[in-house]
């Protein structure tokens, strides 16, 4: 990050990758590169201020395709670059990025003319060319795809031979039947990137690269008739029923599950039989969530390891795919064979949520299995497989990712007490809502500023509250607002069939892309983010942030507010009671309570500035911010550290009094990192004792006991009282026994 402010450095590396440099000097540059691209946050700024320079400079090094070296690292540069969306890939396609891929693989002379003929015939394959398979050129084109939209190809419309040549190839590449025709014999790990390709190709945006790699796949397929889907389901059958004691061979479980996929969106009427798939990809689901099936792409794809090299704390996320690529591909071939079938019935829908599956259903869908994905969805996992699942289960009815804090939120759907909103519908219907929340999670629903100017109007002489009024059209049904409503209050919400249309027209109308996409069947967005449900957009400076409560911190230190009139000079956080009571007893208690202190415009919280800022991110966000245990955190210096430290202790403090569920035990877990400051680490636990907080002390304690020698040699444990000395001496002891024993 310290590289990338300085403006002379980086037009110096995107000019060392330039064509007039020596070739040493540009793959050192690209490496370079690299290593910036592999930091997520890195990433967005150098892409986002740079791309033009960054991707000329790839550009030109991949078009040098004699030397094999600098190509090389373009391509690795490139697929770093290309991982994400943005403004980047429109300039690759403007750079004729096909045309340089297909010469990469066929050589440096290649014709439009020969590349038109290999894309109607498939044969690049079968020509004596190395860079055939060349791994990364299938990657770049398969993030390429899955990022394009129409704009991005007809940039290169006056040249599709050469991306037809390419889609060709790769279909040709992908499958079983190469090794039947071509003289040349490709092992598993040259064909799984092109067959990754033909996927993401398969589920790209653009509807010219779905519909030429749809029939490119096909024709290449099709000659083995029917059953080479029978082989694949036959293949996975096979592998997934064995003894569990056996072990899997999931190399080739991966790549039937890769092929089917492709198979199933490609060819909308496939003769799969649904019923014995459905049973098979339901046993592969339910082994890879138990960790009995496991495989990263890492394992069939070593040309990655570039990636890897070095330490990881501030490299990218892993692939969108997750690190089990088997379970992503099991759930993408699932919901591919289910979007297309309709005998789930209404009846399913209604009761999902009571455990009931109806008899006719019951034989084509195992009701534990829909539990099982149930409580996938709630768990940590990659953002590619979380998507497919939530996308799986919307075919039952339920839409959206459940979190706990929209559990919570789901309470002050029936709240009228603290309601600032009404919709008024035609039939003379009224919804009452809460402003603060749509703000953040639906805010097409709230008036204008114009209407809230005029509409605004006192409803209580101590409370102060604005109720404000939106008139709904006439074409808004009143049952699929309250399905929008409740999704924007919880972030999950069970849509039946008979309503599916209007839900589905309205979720369009507020801009809810991800229910949207769920209730039209569509495929989950390749590296789409799976949606958090977070409130934080209503604590951000705003004209009208809905505010009717201050969090003020228990500091000396100065602040500006952004807020309108605000005249507080000390920290402090402009809040939302409904916000706030849904997640504090304590709160909620005194809100209601009728004294002086629920009609109070402030309320004055017992902690530091740091502190508060962690509480208000809790209340809005359901997790308290965790401290990074990279670099970041490894360079600062102890005061800066402590400074961190303190605020969890303070938060655990106040956990007790406010009834803050789960913030003591998420306090708690911070405190692992202690032992990579131990001048933090021993004022921090004098600190929390003070406070009384004797589980922080004891956590903080089990991690630093190892280094108790060094500090007793050195002196620093003058600093602590004899009873949390003697508490550490015995830890210490503990730790020594432990380690002798194993």
């Amino acid at each position: 990050m310290v590289l990338l402010t300085s403006e002379e450095l980086i037009v110096k590396i995107c000019d060392l990758m330039g064509k007039s440099q020596p070739n040493i000097a540009r793959i050192e540059a690209l490496k370079l590169c690299q290593v910036l691209l592999r930091s997520s946050r890195a990433y967005n700024q150098l892409m986002t201020s740079h791309y033009l320079p960054v991707v000329q400079g790839i550009i030109d090094a991949m078009s040098e395709v004699d030397e094999k070296s600098l190509v090389t690292e373009a391509c690795r540069t490139a697929l770093l670059a290309l991982r994400y969306s943005g403004n980047h890939h429109r300039c690759f396609w403007s750079n004729s990025i096909d045309e340089v891929l297909y010469k990469i693989l066929a050589g440096s002379c290649s014709s439009e003319h020969q590349a038109h003929k290999i894309g109607c015939h498939g044969e690049l394959f079968n020509k004596d060319s190395k860079g055939i398979t060349n791994p990364y050129v299938w990657d770049i084109l398969g993030y390429l795809a899955v990022h394009c939209n129409k704009e991005y190809v007809s940039l290169r419309k006056q040249q599709n031979s050469f991306l037809q040549a390419l889609i060709s190839c790769a279909c040709s590449l992908s499958t079983d039947l190469t090794q039947k025709i071509s003289s040349v014999k490709f092992s598993r790990e040259e064909r799984e990137p092109a067959l990754r390709a033909v996927l993401m190709m398969l589920l790209s945006p653009s509807q010219y690269i779905l519909s030429e790699a749809s029939s490119k796949f096909l024709e290449v397929v099709l000659p083995l008739g029917d059953g080479y889907m029978s082989v694949l389901m036959s293949s996975l059958e096979s592998n997934v029923t064995r003894n569990l004691t056996a072990s899997f061979d999931c190399v080739k479980i991966m790549t039937s599950l890769m092929n089917l996929a492709c198979l199933v969106i490609a060819q909308a009427n496939h003769s799969l039989n649904k019923r014995n798939a459905i049973g098979v990809l339901s046993t592969i689901i339910k082994e890879c969530l138990h960790n009995r099936l496991y495989i990263t792409r890492l394992n069939s794809a070593s040309h990655l390891q570039f990636c890897s090299d070095g330490g990881s704390c501030c490299y990218l996320t892993e692939e969108w795919e997750g690190e089990n690529v088997i379970l992503f591909y099991g759930l993408t071939v699932l919901y591919n064979v289910l979007r297309r079938v309709s005998f789930f019935c209404i009846h399913c829908k209604k009761n999902l949520d009571a455990g009931i599956v109806c008899h006719d259903c019951r034989e084509y869908y195992n009701e534990s299995f829909i539990r099982v994905l149930e409580h996938a969805l709630c768990q940590n996992i990659s953002p590619g497989p979380k998507s497919y699942i939530a996308h799986i289960m919307s075919l039952f009815g339920p839409c959206g990712f459940p979190s706990k804090l929209g559990g919570k939120m789901r309470s002050a759907l029936c709240d009228n007490e603290l309601v600032d909103l009404e919709l008024l519908l035609a039939d003379g219907e009224s919804l009452s809502a809460h402003a603060a929340i749509l703000s953040a999670r639906c805010p097409k629903l709230l008036p204008s500023g114009k209407s809230r100017a005029s509409d605004g109007k006192m409803t209580d002489e101590w409370s102060r509250r604005s109720l404000y009024h939106v008139r709904m059209s006439d074409r808004v049904d009143s049952h699929a607002l309250k399905k929008i409503l409740e999704y924007a209050y919880t972030g999950f919400v069970t849509v039946d069939a008979d309503i599916v249309k209007p839900v589905k027209t309205l979720a369009k109308y507020c801009h809810l892309t991800s229910l949207q996409d769920m209730l039209q069947k569509e495929q989950p967005r390749w590296n789409s983010d799976c949606l958090r449900y977070d409130l934080t957009a209503a604590v951000e400076p705003a004209e009208d942030s809905f505010s009717d409560i201050i969090l003020e911190a228990q500091s000396n230190d100065k602040m500006d507010c952004h807020h309108g009139s605000c005249e507080l000079s000390t920290p402090h956080v402009h809040s939302h009671k409904i916000v706030l009571s849904m997640s504090c007893d304590y709160l909620r208690a005194l809100f209601q309570s009728g004294m002086h202190e629920s009609f109070a415009e402030a309320i004055r919280v017992p902690v530091g500035r740091e502190a508060l800022d962690k509480l208000v991110q809790w209340f809005y966000s359901g997790e308290l911010p965790r401290i990074p245990l990279d670099c970041r955190w490894k360079n600062m210096s102890a005061e800066e550290q402590l400074s961190h430290l303190k605020s969890y202790a303070e938060l655990s403090s106040l956990a007790e009094f406010w009834f803050l569920e789960g913030v003591k035990e998420e306090s708690i877990e911070v405190v692992t990192c202690l032992n990579s400051s131990t001048n933090a680490s021993l004022e921090f636990i004098s600190f929390a004792a003070k406070l009384g907080q004797w589980e922080l002390v004891d956590a903080a304690i089990s991690s630093v006991a190892h280094l108790y020698p060094r500090l007793r040699d050195s002196g620093q444990l003058e600093q602590l009282d004899e009873d949390l000395l003697n508490m550490l001496r015995a830890e210490y002891v503990r730790y020594s026994q432990q380690r002798g024993g194993s």
